[in-house]
């Protein structure tokens, strides 16, 4: 299974992407999207990123957009946006914004002692993971 990271170089994982398209380029399109969401659905502590380059999210959110393009056999130059869209998919940035409401949903809901400390605190309330949450979850209207 593919793990989509922050640390894991974006050239690893084109390998994957070659090897996923030639792997299962005989399978129906049902197949091949639910092996899409199967694989880049799973990125794995992704809301708790707090400290990353602006680069190397970029090139993790081209990776998905690859996948789906090689597995459809869509053309480079294709609109990704437009291809998520018609198939029903969720691009990194939707799948981002639900880990983290989910993570801060549990967190806030908790009832556990160390939780509540933890959230009561200024690192909780200050902190970088709570200020990028409150950045990707909600839009701020400039203006």
């Amino acid at each position: 299974m593919m793990m989509i990271s922050a640390s894991r170089p974006p050239s690893f994982l084109s390998w994957e992407i070659l090897y996923v398209q030639r792997k299962f380029s005989y399978c129906s399109r049902e197949v091949k999207m639910e092996l899409f969401r199967s694989h880049c659905y799973s990125i794995y502590c992704n809301s708790l990123w707090s400290r990353f380059k602006v680069a190397t999210l970029n090139h993790l959110k081209v990776c998905p957009n690859e996948i789906l393009k090689r597995l459809l056999g869509l053309l480079r130059w294709c609109s990704s946006s437009l291809a998520f869209a018609r198939k029903g998919v969720n691009n990194l940035d939707v799948i981002r914004r639900h880990s983290m409401f989910s993570l801060r949903s549990r967190v806030e809901l908790s009832t556990n002692s160390i939780i509540t400390s933890v959230r009561q605190s200024s690192a909780y309330v200050c902190g970088p993971i709570q200020q990028r949450w409150l950045g990707l979850l909600f839009v701020q209207n400039v203006g």
